[in-house]
């Protein structure tokens, strides 16, 4: 099971979490969604009313293991979401003045389990601060992806403090849980990514420094004539 050993606010060298602590590594409800995700272990499902949907343990297989997951059942409706805010990261700084020269790569990973006829979407946001209202798409699943657990894996390129958000959409009925588990963030390019699984953000342009030459250059010839 992997361990949450990081849980500040700064650069996300080794970020990882399993949810076993139920301070669930300073993740947090986001308040203007419709509900919350549940932290849980053993099996979602009830065997009577709704016994094709959810994990039966955690992603290691222990029944004693913890995961998150979003219960479906009433009254939740459809189309309604919740979303999970990993805490906010600090970029590191790539100069030795302690600003960010270039945008920082950062692997984000996590498994996902979406079991039952009801699955309704899975998305992932990247969320950077100074741009509110505008979350980044970064990754997301439709529909039933069987009774198992799956990763998925991301690049991502922020250039401000950031936060993950992971946003569960309930489907057309009760037997639609979907859960995640073992999420982590890591410096550099995400290594062995799951087969057809990987999207990455591509980084932000940054014009060079030539181009700004070339434009001032352009301007004084233009005042001298």
């Amino acid at each position: 099971m992997l361990l949450c050993i990081l849980c500040v606010s700064s650069p996300p060298g080794e970020f990882q979490c399993s949810f076993e602590d139920e301070a669930v590594c300073m993740f947090t409800q986001d308040k203007t969604d419709d509900f919350d995700w549940t932290r849980h272990s053993a099996a979602t499902r009830d065997t009577k009313y709704t016994p094709n949907t959810g994990p039966s343990s955690d992603r290691a297989g222990s029944k004693q293991g913890f995961y998150m997951y979003i219960e479906t059942s009433r009254p939740r409706l459809e189309g309604e979401k919740a979303r999970l805010l990993t805490p906010t990261f600090n970029v590191a700084p790539k100069s030795p003045y302690g600003t960010v020269t270039a945008a920082p790569t950062y692997c984000f990973g996590f498994y996902y389990h979406m079991y039952g006829k009801h699955i309704g979407a899975l998305n992932a946001y990247l969320r950077q601060k100074g741009h509110s209202g505008s979350d980044s798409s970064l990754w997301n699943l439709v529909g039933n992806q069987g009774d198992r657990w799956k990763q998925a894996k991301v690049n991502i390129h922020p250039i401000a403090s950031f936060q993950l958000v992971l946003e569960g959409i309930r489907g057309p009925g009760i037997e639609g849980d979907i859960a995640i588990d073992d999420v982590t963030i890591e410096e550099g390019e995400c290594k062995d990514p799951p087969p057809n699984n990987l999207r990455s953000l591509s980084p932000p342009t940054t014009p060079h420094i030539w181009q700004f030459l070339v434009t001032l250059t352009l301007v004084f010839v233009d005042l001298q004539r």
